[in-house]
């Protein structure tokens, strides 16, 4: 059993009382010394142990008040050098045998053993371990906290993805759908315990029944599973089963505002359309630059003299489109665009989103009084902000007689419009693969090109059919051919050939 030594601190405190310090000599070269609970007067302590005075009426107090500490300082010097023989030689560290005996300092030191220790260190750990969990539950910020502490990371570049700072239409679209959830939080408070499917289907219908279109639902949703992704591997705990099983609702024709293109006819006429304005000028030249390059308003609206070289003689407008970072090579097929960038120098006159959106639709508008078909009535699903102005009575839409909202195709004109137009004619023209028209807009898979296609189920059934009669058409004329070819002679046939060759010599 190792020895203990008694010996008084040299700090007094406000009594004028020291610490009792103890040490344990468990072996030559390990004596850890303690500081132990009782304290006693320098007078008191004689010779490593307290002193205790005979028997008088004056001092039962202080006789009573020391052997009380007496005990106390016995049952420390038991306990510590009971744990010291419980434990293993590597672990008989003035550290550990304190961090046990504050796990076991209730228990007899007679009763201490290996075994109590295990149990007791688990038991702890046990409670440790809860409070813990309790001090985090505490400051563990709520989920609208979170989302909009995680938005704030990731615009001051303090959180990216895959080491990249997030692109601004990113984080508009996650703040977007932060203000929609802020706004269901209202009517149906939430934490991180309460998520679950049915939370996820009440969001979803909340939306719904706000004439959120589905398209809009799912990107909000998107938005949701994310954050509720990165805050379980930030250490918030929910029903993670949600994690697997978020809706995407199918999407629609008629679930989507109408998305149209323009004409060949129609774009040539707002080309050749006389604007005194500058502004409108301005805004129908970067609009038309949208069409003849099929790209987004952010890149084609900050083409520079940069952006175009000649190659061969062909004009190539290159460009790293901001929100994929993918660099496109887009060849100039229409003179027209060769026209306006010398207009301006080949440097694009500044304009923004609002601004060209407001004025194309003025100048379309304007352009419909000579071209009919910008004026057809197309039916289509309405914004939240115009179910919002017609419900408040600040306007009014004409329906059709299922009840569907009927607008003039040149109200549908938006800045992007440009892009769809400019793929739409592509596909049309029937020139390009996939492949080379993909190379152009910059697209990554053909279901998101194709859905930039804006070709109604009418437009194509006459296509097909135009295509099927002309090949019906052709292999009559095959089949009329050979059967003439089979009743000539082959004197005929070959008058014919030499015919053939004065004619086409290179053949």
């Amino acid at each position: 059993m190792p020895k203990a030594s008694l010996s008084l601190a040299k700090k007094s405190d406000s009594q004028g009382e020291c610490r009792i310090l103890v040490r344990l000599d468990i072996t030559r070269t390990n004596r850890p010394q303690f500081k132990s609970p009782v304290s006693v007067s320098p007078p008191h302590f004689v010779d490593g142990s307290i002193k205790i005075p005979s028997r008088g009426r004056l001092n039962i107090a202080l006789r009573e008040s020391l052997l009380r500490k007496k005990k106390e300082i016995e049952a420390f010097v038991a306990s510590i050098s009971a744990i010291a023989m419980a434990l293993p030689e590597e672990a008989q560290t003035r550290k550990d045998i304190l961090e046990v005996y504050e796990t076991v300092r209730t228990v007899n030191p007679s009763e201490i053993s290996r075994t109590t220790i295990i149990a007791k260190k688990k038991e702890q750990a046990e409670i440790n371990a809860e409070l813990v969990r309790e001090l985090q539950e505490a400051h563990r910020p709520d989920v609208l906290e979170y989302i909009r502490k995680r938005i704030r990371g990731m615009e001051n570049g303090d959180i990216k993805r895959k080491g990249n700072n997030y692109k601004k239409g990113t984080l508009h679209a996650y703040k977007v759908s932060q203000t929609v959830l802020e706004a269901f939080a209202k009517t149906h408070p939430f934490n991180w315990e309460d998520i679950d499917e049915q939370l996820i289907d009440k969001y979803v219908q909340y939306q719904e029944e706000l004439g959120y279109m589905k398209k809009s639902v799912n990107k909000h949703l998107a938005s949701l599973s994310a954050m509720l992704n990165a805050a379980f591997k930030d250490g918030c705990r929910f029903k993670t089963s949600v994690l697997s099983h978020f809706p995407k609702l199918n999407v629609t024709r008629d679930d989507k505002v109408e998305e149209i293109y323009l004409t060949e006819a129609e774009l040539q006429a707002l080309y050749e359309l006389p604007l005194e304005d500058k502004g409108e000028d301005i805004a129908r030249d970067i609009f038309l630059v949208g069409c003849y390059t099929s790209q987004r308003y952010s890149d084609y609206s900050r083409i520079r003299k940069s952006n175009v070289s000649f190659h061969d003689g062909i004009g190539i407008v290159t460009l790293t489109q901001q929100k994929t970072d993918t660099e496109v090579s887009i060849p100039i097929l229409n003179d027209n665009l060769i026209s306006i960038f010398e207009k301006y120098g080949y440097d694009l006159p500044v304009i923004n989103n609002s601004t060209l959106n407001r004025k194309i639709k003025d100048v379309i508008r304007r352009l419909s009084e000579n071209v009919p078909s910008l004026r057809e009535e197309i039916p289509t699903r309405l914004r939240l902000d115009q179910i919002k102005m017609e419900g408040e009575g600040r306007v009014s839409f004409k329906r059709n007689s299922r009840g569907e909202v009927l607008i003039p195709k040149y109200d549908l004109v938006t800045s992007h419009t440009a892009r769809r137009t400019g793929i739409t004619l592509m596909y049309l023209s029937r020139i390009l693969d996939t492949h080379e028209m993909m190379s152009i807009s910059g697209h990554k898979t053909e279901s998101v090109f194709h859905d930039y296609i804006k070709l109604s189920g009418i437009e194509l059934a006459t296509g097909i059919a135009k295509k099927v009669a002309k090949a019906k058409s052709e292999a009559e004329v095959k089949s009329m051919l050979l059967k003439q070819f089979e009743s000539m002679s082959s004197e005929q046939l070959a008058r014919l050939l030499e015919l053939a060759n004065r004619q086409s010599p290179h053949l």
